[in-house]
């Protein structure tokens, strides 16, 4: 079998397994270029799907290709634009009905390496991410003034990306002719070694000090690499004299970043930081029903229901989670899926949806104090140790997350605390949820006592 052959059989194999929409960003625009000495060499049309099939559909192409291939291969995605294939390089015809113009914004887009689908239009915005979004709009209408740098933070898989491209997206919109560009830290690490192995940092430095707008995901990265640290100051510095508009993203906030230089934390903290929580019940319920549409997935309203409430991760959990259903709903032949489908196939528990009203505070606070091997009465103490006001966190934000009970009720059961301290301990359990995945684990094994 030829190397176009397999590549067609893999190609078709993904298609199978993936959303239409995913398969079409990322799987179709690939070309497989070399499969030697197992390995094989994967070219994507921008440095954004090289990332992104790198890190998140590396598996998925494996698996395909080692079962079409017979063999256990290593896989290497490059940027390059795809070798045409014969039938892909026949001249358009004279004169054709219905063809699609590239705009002047498609086209800026791509050079910026811009997601086609992380656009405003596909953002859903909640209580998680409406002040973030309302800072973006102003963004958009004065860029390089109104919020200079912008640093976006938070837990994975909440938006932060998509954010910050619709951001751009909707920059390029308004005048094509910007230099915008998105590029992960580990990117402008990388090319600033290769530049340094060419000796050729002039021509890093045009690069990247001559754009109009620059977009920076996983600042974090760079933190312990002192010459990285050393070149990305006088980029960061080159372009906020110029009046250049600055993004950011981390899974934490500048100061909570280890090893990261004290005047590039000054810098980001310059403008405007702002951190992205995970969504509550009415943002999951909005993000389910859209992404179900988009994968033509059909759910029943009680099993929308059902998942925004047991899913109370991320949104790229939530994807997957879709993605999933979807598959087993096509293989079982199930038109339509329904909670009695959920609760059959998948390993989520009935008790966080189904079970909720069998449940009472005075449970909650009993099983967290029995978790933390303290007493209820310390529980709902005054006493402000460490392990005790971690503890009566947890409990605070079960029983307003999990119960859904008034921030005045939850202050009442622990102690007769006030509004305020109740809605501090969410917010705090929140964040810790988002940027901890050892804490997760620990919040699920307390949920599983339930």
């Amino acid at each position: 079998m030829n190397l176009e052959q397999i590549w067609k059989n893999t190609q078709e194999e993904l298609k199978i397994i993936l959303a239409p929409a995913v398969f079409q960003t990322f799987v179709y625009p690939a070309q497989l270029t070399s499969l030697q000495n197992k390995t094989a060499t994967i070219a994507c049309p921008s440095n954004y799907l090289v990332d992104m099939n790198t890190k998140r559909y590396y598996h998925l192409f494996k698996s395909a290709l080692d079962n079409q291939s017979k063999q256990d291969n290593k896989l290497e995605f490059i940027n390059q634009q795809p070798i045409l294939t014969p039938a892909q390089s026949k001249p358009a015809p004279l004169f054709e009905t219905n063809t699609i113009k590239t705009s002047p914004h498609s086209l800026s887009s791509q050079k910026a390496d811009l997601h086609p689908r992380y656009t405003f239009d596909t953002l859903i915005v909640g209580n998680s991410n409406n002040f973030a979004f309302a800072a973006a709009q102003g963004i958009v209408k004065n860029p390089g003034l109104s919020y200079n740098p912008f640093f976006l933070w938070g837990g994975v898989g909440l938006g932060k990306t998509h954010l910050m491209q619709a951001i751009g997206h909707e920059l390029l919109k308004d005048n094509p002719n910007l230099k915008v560009r998105y590029f992960p830290a580990e990117t402008f690490g990388n090319e600033l070694i290769s530049s340094l192995k060419s000796k050729d940092m002039t021509k890093f430095k045009s690069k990247y000090r001559n754009l109009d707008c620059i977009l920076v995901d996983d600042i974090q990265f760079i933190a312990g690499k002192e010459y990285i640290q050393e070149e990305f100051f006088h980029t960061f510095n080159s372009l906020h004299l110029s009046g250049k508009q600055i993004i950011l993203t981390s899974d934490r906030k500048p100061s909570e970043i280890d090893r990261l230089e004290d005047r590039l934390v000054s810098r980001f903290t310059g403008g405007l930081t702002v951190d992205i929580q995970l969504p509550d019940y009415e943002m999951r319920t909005a993000i389910i029903k859209q992404k179900a549409s988009e994968i033509n997935l059909n759910l029943t309203p009680q099993a929308i229901d059902h998942l925004a409430k047991n899913i109370q991760s991320n949104i790229r959990d939530i994807e997957g989670k879709l993605r999933e259903i979807s598959i087993l709903s096509q293989s079982n032949q199930i038109s339509q899926v329904d909670t009695a489908f959920l609760l059959q196939f998948l390993s989520m528990p009935q008790t966080a949806s189904d079970s909720k009203n069998d449940i009472s505070p005075r449970h909650i606070v009993s099983t967290c104090a029995k978790y933390y091997k303290i007493k209820t009465g310390d529980l709902c103490g005054k006493s402000r140790k460490q392990d005790l006001v971690h503890a009566r966190h947890v409990t605070a934000f079960l029983l307003v997350d999990f119960l859904n009970l008034p921030l005045e009720r939850a202050g009442e059961i622990l102690g007769g605390r006030d509004h305020t301290s109740i809605m501090h301990a969410r917010d705090k359990i929140h964040t810790l949820f988002s940027t901890n995945p050892q804490f997760q684990k620990e919040l699920n094994q307390i949920k599983s006592e339930f």
